[in-house]
């Protein structure tokens, strides 16, 4: 399944693991999601590593090792890649999503749905992508036989 990975998804693999963590932990054993992301998301969190670690008590070196691991599952695509569909996704999402929303309209105009997965409530609005929560996503990859 194809999806774009939303920096609060990746947070929450950080700093509270759970259910989160436990997707990232099949995905790389299974493989049964393709996960991209703007490079965007990587400035989010380098912009946020500091409040991440304190919050996630990870020290620097189990910061990094967490991050690698999430991260490795993650295809990073350039800005220029999707640039044509920025001030589009400007125009109707929340501000601090709008490359997530951006990637998401340029594989719709490819003809492959890429659903974000977030559990950002305001982005979960726009009418014109499609959000998957990682509840959802529990629910979805339960349904297709794996563990979770």
């Amino acid at each position: 399944m194809l999806l774009i990975v939303d920096a609060n998804i990746v947070l929450s693999a950080l700093v509270f693991k759970g259910k989160t963590g436990e997707i990232f932990e099949e995905n790389k054993v299974f493989g049964m999601l393709e996960l991209n992301a703007p490079e965007y998301l990587l400035e989010q969190i380098e912009d946020n590593a500091l409040e991440i670690m304190k919050k996630s008590k990870l020290t620097l070196e189990d910061f990094k090792s967490v991050l690698g691991f999430v991260t490795s599952q993650i295809r990073f695509i350039e800005e220029d890649k999707f640039s044509e569909f920025l001030h589009e996704a400007e125009k109707i999402s929340p501000y601090k999503d709008f490359p997530y929303v951006a990637l998401a309209l340029s594989f719709k105009s490819k003809g492959r749905d890429a659903p974000i997965w977030s559990n950002d409530k305001d982005l979960a609005k726009v009418p014109e992508i499609k959000v998957i929560s990682t509840h959802e996503l529990c629910e979805l990859l339960r349904s297709w036989g794996f563990l979770l």
